[in-house]
């Protein structure tokens, strides 16, 4: 009788699409999206002009001349997709405190304007042309 060895090698291949895909996962400059539907992910380098998806067992890297194309096993794409999904929630978190920043610095602003304090030096009035 025989026995089936859980394969525990990562293939060179598989190691080079983790590393190009936590290099621009992590990367601000690149567009990240996911599609709600099937949960495909792309990242695009529009200066490089690169296109990575990451779709259920398939990974796709593209450029304005080539195409490399391979199926991987599932796990393989979920971990990928994951690292992706990771990043773009650090981002928005990253939005979501700037934007609290600025808004409380409106309402400070605004605060101090109806207080009849002089503007503070950030608030640039803007003239009607």
């Amino acid at each position: 009788m025989f026995t089936f060895k859980k394969k525990t090698e990562v293939q060179e291949d598989a190691q080079f699409i983790f590393d190009i895909v936590k290099k621009y996962s992590g990367d601000s400059n690149i567009k990240k999206l996911v599609a709600p539907g099937s949960g495909e992910c792309y990242l695009i380098d529009s200066e490089n002009e690169i296109t990575i998806s990451i779709a259920d067992e398939k990974v796709m890297i593209s450029n304005h001349v080539f195409l490399y194309k391979k199926l991987f096993n599932l796990s393989f794409t979920d971990q990928l997709k994951k690292q992706v999904k990771s990043d773009i929630k650090k981002e928005v978190a990253l939005l979501k405190k700037s934007l609290l920043e600025d808004e409380t610095n409106l309402l400070s602003n605004i605060s101090r304007l109806n207080s009849g304090e002089s503007m503070p030096e950030n608030i640039t009035s803007v003239s009607a042309s």
